[in-house]
């Protein structure tokens, strides 16, 4: 119970600073989007996801191996931190030698490569920044990443008011993003420092080499993942050109969007798990089973009532120009409300050391999602690209509870849908018969969510349930008693 409350706190510190990012950064999206255009958009957008892909490749895996390890033993934070400052540094150059390398070898416009070299940099930047986050997720002090993540959409916010106020065309606004990595990564190195001590860096190569046997899998399982969240957008730019890309990315983000607390919650249940695997594999396993049954009671109502508002909330935010990116966000949602689970069990393979065969999978859907972008954008565009999406999340949900399964780490998904799934087969059928009168979205919504209540705290939820919900309500209240 007292690992459930401490989860629950870390967790809603990071979902509060996560949802000011969120909305600020709506903000932001909104306001570039109006400013921009869909080209604009999807130059700064590809920019963005290139740099990703490469970004995510020069942390080589060794910001979650961090955590994973510290969280195991605290002692070891500054042998990390010494050693992994210039180790990162020495690997984002090589990333930015290659983006520099194959932009021009592509043949981009002159605007969208120096939009591409200014983000680039911000490799540098943003991997620093997750190395000392890392340590300390580690240390379960998840409000310095909340405070972290409110700063960086503050000044990402402010930038693109004075690029919009000075009429400054889409390389300002790539400047800008880098100048908001360097302020998070100023606000994280600073918090460091007085928490624990300055880092004297270290070329302990022994050090080096076993953290790079050791991290590998989790590099290439990490880079096969951000290759399969980004490789879409690279593959609509060169098939389709930039103005697709800008359209595609309106629902890319609004769907990401909408992943923000089981994002937070894996952030604060990761060293919680990995500290149990190491206790106890049934408390482990019970604990990624609960976790995973609460986040799909959530999922499935999500993306449910997203595909039901949204062409109201693309022309509210974005205006009727973006009305194309409304059956891409219907489609996307979906392949979000599957990571709602697939989160679960990615971090379950690292918890027991199965990176490995987490990175064989993580392959194959790489695999399985370029080869349906190919079969599926020139026809369908963005559109086909939402499909494979959603194709390929599927696949790895299954094959990832199949393995799990096989290695002693059933997680019972199939009996715990069933509450979600007759939930969402209730308010289906509500909102079937409700559409038929005519009556209003909101009235329509307020019915379905009670009805979608009422069916989980009959069926979904067990004694214990309630009782973890009634500790930590009841916690809540006496820390609002305290204030």
């Amino acid at each position: 119970m007292s690992s459930a409350k401490r989860v629950a706190r870390n967790t809603s510190l990071l979902t509060i600073g996560q949802i000011i990012n969120y909305g600020e950064g709506a903000i932001y999206a909104i306001l570039v989007a109006r400013y921009l255009g869909a080209q604009g958009l999807g130059i700064l957008n590809f920019g963005l996801a290139l740099t990703a892909v490469f970004g995510i490749l020069a942390s080589f895996g060794l910001t979650g191996l961090t955590t994973r390890e510290v969280a195991k033993d605290r002692g070891l934070a500054n042998k990390y931190v010494a050693n992994l400052i210039p180790m990162l540094v020495l690997l984002a150059l090589v990333a930015i030698g290659l983006i520099v390398t194959l932009v021009n070898a592509i043949g981009y416009s002159q605007q969208t490569i120096y939009v591409v070299y200014i983000l680039s940099i911000g490799i540098i930047v943003s991997t620093l920044s997750s190395l000392l986050l890392a340590i300390f997720q580690a240390f379960e002090q998840l409000e310095f990443q909340s405070v972290f993540l409110v700063i960086n959409s503050v000044v990402g916010l402010c930038g693109a008011v004075i690029a919009i106020q000075l009429h400054l065309n889409v390389v300002a606004f790539a400047l800008f993003s880098l100048l908001t990595s360097g302020v998070g990564l100023a606000y994280v190195y600073r918090t460091y420092v007085r928490r624990f001590l300055v880092p004297r860096l270290e070329a302990d190569f022994t050090f080096w080499k076993s953290v790079l046997t050791e991290a590998w899998p989790m590099a290439a399982t990490a880079t096969s993942v951000i290759i399969y969240f980004r490789i879409d957008v690279v593959m609509i730019s060169v098939i389709q050109g930039t103005t697709a890309v800008g359209f595609y990315s309106v629902a890319y983000t609004l769907s990401e969007a909408s992943t923000v607390v089981p994002s937070m919650l894996l952030a604060s249940l990761f060293p919680v798990l990995s500290r149990l695997h190491q206790a106890s594999v049934t408390s482990f396993r019970d604990t990624c089973a609960q976790s995973m049954r609460y986040l799909l009671y959530l999922a499935l109502p999500m993306a449910f009532f997203v595909t039901l508002w949204a062409k109201p909330i693309i022309s509210l935010l974005f205006g009727a120009v973006f009305d194309p990116s409304v059956a891409a966000l219907q489609i996307l949602i979906w392949a979000a409300a599957i990571m709602y689970i697939t989160m679960v069990l990615g971090t379950a393979f690292i918890a027991t050391n199965l990176q490995k065969l987490n990175m064989k999978l993580t392959f194959i859907s790489v695999a399985i999602n370029i080869g349906l972008n190919l079969l599926l954008i020139p026809k369908y565009s963005y559109y086909g690209a939402s499909f494979a999406t959603v194709a390929t999340e599927g696949f790895g949900l299954v094959s990832s509870l199949f393995f799990l399964g096989r290695y002693g780490y059933a997680l019972g998904l199939p009996r715990a849908s069933l509450p979600p799934f007759f939930g969402l087969f209730v308010i289906v059928a509500i909102s079937a018969l409700l559409l038929l009168e005519n009556i209003p979205l909101i009235l329509m919504t307020i019915i379905d969510l009670v009805a979608y209540a009422t069916v989980i705290y009959k069926f979904g939820l067990n004694r214990q349930d309630k009782q973890l919900i009634l500790s930590l309500l009841k916690s809540s209240r006496e820390a609002k008693a305290k204030t």
